[in-house]
């Protein structure tokens, strides 16, 4: 259980946080939550609601999708770049926010027990803060509920003029075996065909749009209860 999730952050703690979604295959055969082979990580401007968004690739063998992803797209060890990220969260007094218990059970799962008590106190889960904000001005109407809306429902209610991000045709597990294919055929971006570099960049434009949808979100529900 996240335990910092019971408190609220103010305004200003949410855009000094970082925004973490991770993308990777389902589980195979009862496998227990997989190594992801990507994350997104979305750090809100000092103003306004855009930032910058870095890629971290896990996965050795996709160094030609790193390629083929710009100037913000790194390959790292998992347990290492997270243990990295430590010291800036103390200093900085940064937290890690995502959506879903999933991304708190994936650090878990594959970070050192060192590693992940280190970083626990620095997690934080939105949704349950998002739901509370959601049902009490019934944004979802008069008789519904944010109990088990998508992040991509609640972006809508709370954003209905802007765009919603863009969907992944295929998913993101079989979007990321997809590419996991083409890697294994050719260690070079430039080999990659025009429909296998398609699946790199669609599946970095969902990702990237599920960081900055849970950015806005928290910002508009820190601005609401900093009122």
């Amino acid at each position: 259980m996240n335990m910092v999730a019971k408190k609220i952050l103010s305004a200003k703690s949410f855009r000094n946080s970082i925004y973490l979604d991770f993308e990777g295959r389902k589980s195979i055969d009862g496998e227990d939550y997989p190594l992801p082979h990507m994350a997104g990580i979305f750090r809100p401007n000092a103003n306004g609601k855009s930032g910058v968004y870095p890629v971290i690739f896990f996965k050795p063998r996709w160094k030609p999708a790193k390629n083929g992803s710009g100037k913000h797209a790194i390959l790292a060890d998992f347990n290492e770049y997270f243990s990295s990220l430590i010291e800036e969260l103390d200093h900085q007094e940064k937290h890690i926010v995502y959506w879903t218990q999933h991304e708190e059970k994936m650090l878990e799962k594959h970070l050192s027990s060192n590693t992940f008590d280190n970083l626990r106190p620095y997690l934080y889960n939105v949704h349950p803060l998002a739901k509370r904000y959601a049902n009490r001005l019934k944004k979802f109407g008069p008789e519904g509920t944010a109990r088990k809306k998508t992040l991509e429902e609640f972006f809508s209610v709370l954003y209905r003029k802007r765009k919603p991000y863009p969907p992944l045709k295929n998913g993101p597990s079989e979007t990321c075996q997809r590419i996991d294919r083409a890697c294994a055929n050719t260690q070079r971006w430039r080999n990659f065909t025009e429909r296998q570099k398609e699946y790199v960049k669609a599946l970095l434009a969902y990702n990237e749009g599920d960081c900055r949808g849970t950015w806005l979100i928290a910002k508009k529900v820190g601005n609401f209860y900093a009122t």
